[in-house]
């Protein structure tokens, strides 16, 4: 009788296995379009179609136009820190274009866009065909607040003609660009970390945050990027808005949404 009750007083005595933790809701707009159908998959289509700043997000235009024009003739070459400190310790110091895209330094592409100047920016942006392509008033800070909106859907169009090769730019700059944005172990910082993976073999991941602040949406946290994968090619765009927003929110909501969406 003992004998007979042993394999289920043992199944009793063995613990559960537990189930996997739900991978969470996106908080905000997620958009992905997959390069290769064009298919797009969107998880809140309002959301997605409203225009936000784009704050550092813009540094992906920027950037192909500051090449474009030979501000910037070459990535790696550095320009000097104006010694003024900021709260942002990798601001502190010399940068190029490449470090400066990394850390998301403001004041490097505050000089840039000054080089660049209000007609050739409003041009440029206008061949990008880039949100509502508005600069007008302080040429230095336009991307961080207002007036240049985009939407996370026109985000992704914009980066799919970039990774589409579609851009009217030059073949050097769209790979320079291309090539800055990659996450690898080599070149994430702490706050983006998260998408250095790892991923399967094989797997890019590229991609620009952004981060400010509206009076009437809040906190504003973006990542915009890019996947190529075995699998496939994708680009996407991530947004979160609230109170009080703590770190890279868009980022690892977007980490989260891709891994869901078996992209990653």
């Amino acid at each position: 009788m003992i004998r007979a009750l042993l394999p289920a007083l043992l199944l009793l005595a063995t613990p559960a296995l537990a189930e996997p933790a739900p991978t969470p809701k996106h908080p905000g707009c997620f958009v992905l379009m997959d390069l290769k159908t064009g298919e797009l998959k969107r998880n809140d289509a309002k959301r997605c179609e409203k225009r936000m700043p784009p704050a550092s997000t813009f540094k992906v235009p920027h950037a192909l136009i500051a090449l474009e024009t030979g501000v910037v003739k070459d990535p790696s070459a550095v320009r000097k820190w104006d010694g003024q400190k900021r709260s942002i310790a990798d601001w502190n110091r010399d940068h190029s274009l490449e470090s400066a895209i990394r850390y998301s330094v403001v004041w490097f592409f505050q000089g840039t866009a000054k080089e660049i100047g209000r007609e050739r920016m409003k041009d440029w942006l206008h061949r990008f065909d880039y949100g509502n392509e508005d600069i007008s008033g302080e040429l230095t800070t336009f991307w961080l607040g207002a007036p240049l909106r985009i939407s996370p859907e026109e985000q992704v169009r914009f980066l799919a003609r970039l990774y589409r090769n579609e851009l009217p730019v030059s073949e050097r700059t769209r790979d320079t660009v291309k090539r800055m944005l990659e996450y690898t172990p080599e070149t994430v910082t702490e706050r983006t970390k998260r998408m250095a993976g790892p991923w399967s073999t094989g797997t890019v991941v590229s991609g620009k945050t952004g981060s400010t602040h509206t009076k009437e949406d809040g906190d504003v946290s973006w990542l915009v990027g890019h996947v190529r994968s075995p699998g496939g090619e994708y680009v996407f765009a991530s947004l979160v808005t609230g109170e009080r927003l703590e770190g890279p929110v868009a980022l690892h909501a977007a980490a989260d949404e891709l891994k869901r969406l078996g992209v990653l």
